[in-house]
């Protein structure tokens, strides 16, 4: 749909929350697959509702050696946090066969998600030219979305480690 030769961009869940990542200074995940030898990335950003947590974006790149790298930054008032974890490339191949099981290229955001009172997460993955993204509230998925929230616990649990604020 057009208005005066600029396409209307449709409102997303996922709108609000991927401000967490751009105000962290992460770039979008679709453009770090284009980075010189990374050949897939998988991001969780997680927004805390009240503040309890500081928010945190988590990326995970593969490139062509035996290890990943897992990048965290949490927004810490005043002063972001960041660490940087390796993580072997079987671990992230474990991650991937949990997220076919899932069902996670094909899934869309979860139903029924308010905007407010509730913990958030943008799960993205991308290679190539290929791009997905849902949003869910872990609290309360159910389904496939709660599979996702059950995969990234059990096989990246340093992408949604809590730290105090």
């Amino acid at each position: 749909m057009y208005c005066t030769g600029y396409p209307i961009m449709e409102t997303r869940r996922a709108d609000p929350i991927r401000l967490v990542a751009l105000r962290l200074r992460q770039d979008e995940l679709r453009h770090v697959t284009q980075q010189p030898g990374i050949n897939e990335a998988f991001r969780v950003t997680i927004q805390y509702h009240d503040g309890r947590y500081p928010n945190q974006v988590a990326t995970l790149e593969r490139g062509h050696g035996p290890m990943c790298t897992l990048h965290v930054v949490y927004d810490k008032p005043n002063k972001d946090v960041y660490f940087s974890h390796h993580v072997p490339v079987e671990q992230f191949k474990d991650l991937l066969g949990s997220l076919r099981r899932a069902k996670f290229d094909t899934l869309d955001d979860q139903p029924d998600v308010p905007f407010f009172n509730v913990d958030l997460w943008l799960v993205e993955r991308a290679s190539g030219s290929f791009y997905h993204d849902v949003v869910l509230s872990p609290g309360s998925a159910g389904g496939p979305h709660r599979e996702l929230v059950v995969a990234i616990r059990q096989h990246l649990k340093e992408a949604v480690r809590e730290i105090n604020g």
